[in-house]
């Protein structure tokens, strides 16, 4: 098959690393490119000096999407800046190509439904890039999250320093850190919380959010936020989940507990463990040793190209995105408005 990369950046070139690693060089590789950064990255997001991506894996690179199509790409992976994530899946998706695309879907809801209704018409294969739903912590939640009871609620916490998340650039410079790349705490950070919360318990009715960015960072986008987001539950009325988010803590925090009327599940996503506690009592505690943070992505790769071989709709498909999207939205429009949003009035 022959792979269009579009965007190679940190996440694209991982990306390209585990093709490789996985296939060898049973797929062709093209990229398209605007900016072509010559900067090319280890799995420990390490520059490797004097080294080109480009030649290293002898990409045919083209700075206009059009030529790039114009090669007969079957599958594209979007690793670009979130806010031309949906220019470009459209013009990939009228192309006929599969589709795998980066979180988040995008920075707003232009584009979107279109998009749905192109991918569904041609048939595509769509898969979302949320590689926490294969963290080996989240999927123990999902093993033992029965174990304690009705769940009452959740409290999820996310912060990451933005200021030496790159250490090779300027956090300024950083699709992150503006607002017109699709940048800030909530689309960059908690949306894999929402992600993850939103499969396992289902869709929010409402959220309300407060945000800041009242510190030193030299950024337009919010910095910290606070959401609380409300779903409804048949058996337990309504629950609540609290989700956190900030660009300014150090050392990273990646946590969530899971209450339920029997017990608590706690896991620490960075650490990479994962206690359950029923009526008081410890009942598990599984600490993942050899995980490493790539393995989620080597993962999901193989979980996507089985999709692509075997023509089947992912679980991580665009509906799925399009959740993850509208949570992320609401929170932002929550705390710009200063009010609740609620899910069914959200377009």
């Amino acid at each position: 098959m022959k792979i269009l990369m579009v965007g190679l950046g940190s996440i694209g070139q991982r990306h390209l690393r585990n093709i490789k690693k996985l296939y060898g060089e049973k797929h062709e590789i093209i990229a398209y490119r605007v900016r072509r950064l010559q900067r090319t990255f280890s799995d420990d997001m390490k520059i490797r000096d004097g080294i080109s991506v480009e030649e290293e894996f002898k990409i045919k690179v083209f700075t206009d999407l059009d030529d790039a199509l114009d090669e007969k790409p079957d599958i594209a992976f979007i690793t670009n800046i979130t806010s031309q994530h949906i220019s470009c899946a459209l013009k990939i998706a009228e192309a006929g190509c599969d589709i795998f695309m980066e979180k988040p879907l995008s920075d707003c809801m232009e584009g979107v439904l279109e998009l749905k209704e192109l991918v569904k018409s041609k048939n595509l294969i769509f898969y979302m890039g949320y590689q926490n739903r294969f963290h080996p912590c989240i999927q123990d939640v999902k093993r033992l999250l029965t174990n304690i009871g009705n769940i009452t609620n959740v409290d999820s916490e996310f912060g990451e320093r933005l200021s030496t998340m790159h250490t090779y650039e300027n956090y300024r410079d950083t699709y992150m850190a503006r607002r017109d790349m699709g940048g800030g705490a909530v689309l960059n950070l908690q949306i894999h919380a929402l992600d993850y919360i939103q499969w396992l318990l289902g869709t929010p009715t409402s959220v309300y959010s407060i945000s800041s960015n009242a510190c030193n960072l030299d950024v337009d986008v919010e910095a910290s936020v606070s959401s609380l987001y409300i779903l409804e539950n048949h058996e337990a009325g309504k629950i609540s989940v609290y989700a956190h988010t900030d660009f300014f803590q150090y050392p990273p925090v990646h946590t969530c507990k899971f209450i339920g009327d029997k017990g608590r599940i706690e896991i620490d996503l960075n650490k990479a463990i994962t206690v359950e506690y029923i009526e008081g009592k410890l009942t598990h505690y599984i600490e993942h040793m050899e995980f490493t943070r790539n393995d989620m992505f080597l993962t999901e790769l193989m979980d996507f190209f089985k999709c692509i071989e075997m023509r089947s709709n992912p679980s991580l498909d665009i509906e799925q995105g399009i959740r993850g999207l509208k949570m992320a939205l609401m929170a932002k429009d929550s705390a710009e408005t200063g009010s609740f949003t609620l899910w069914e009035e959200y377009k």
